[in-house]
């Protein structure tokens, strides 16, 4: 079992993209409860939030091992507003949307889905986010225990892509 002591959240750059793209192909792969398939995320989807400095990587022994994406809620529902629940936090005055979170298969189980999703929040903070907003498949059991065991609320339902999604926040 491999285990990670330290988690530290390190902006993915332009030579990451095959090994993060290799990284959700096995997620892909080995958790099909994920969602994700061989076209999701594509590999030009991750090229772009490699450049709008919106994905970060947590890396051990020098392998990238997790992903996530913080980025503004705005450009999370960019061209989606229409789609969007009624029922966000209306404290929120500046919410951010994660997204592209997912652990290598060798890690997971372990607790450091746990571990990222608090450094993530941690980094969202700091960054002047008072929210977190994310979708998750209704479909991925083990995410959403996850997140409500961290105390996310439930806001809702969306149905996007023909899958449907709960829809987690949480003030920071």
């Amino acid at each position: 079992m491999n285990q990670v002591d330290t988690i530290t959240l390190v902006k993915a750059l332009e030579a990451d993209l095959e090994e993060v793209h290799a990284l959700c192909q096995r997620v892909a792969a080995c958790t099909p409860s994920s969602g994700w398939s061989s076209d999701y995320p594509s590999r030009g989807l991750l090229a772009n939030d490699i450049s709008t400095q919106s994905l970060y990587k947590v890396l051990h022994e020098g392998k990238i091992i997790s992903i996530m994406q913080i980025r503004p809620w705005s450009a999370f529902m960019k061209g989606e507003e229409a789609a969007d629940i009624k029922t966000w936090n209306k404290h929120a005055a500046n919410p951010c949307g994660l997204g592209r979170f997912c652990i290598s298969p060798d890690f997971q189980g372990q607790g450091l889905g746990r571990r990222v999703m608090q450094k993530t929040l941690e980094t969202a903070k700091q960054m002047g986010y008072d929210s977190a907003r994310f979708h998750t498949e209704t479909a991925n059991p083990v995410a959403n225990h996850l997140y409500e065991s961290m105390g996310f609320s439930n806001m809702g339902m969306v149905s996007e892509y023909g899958l449907d999604f709960f829809c987690y926040e949480m003030m920071l």
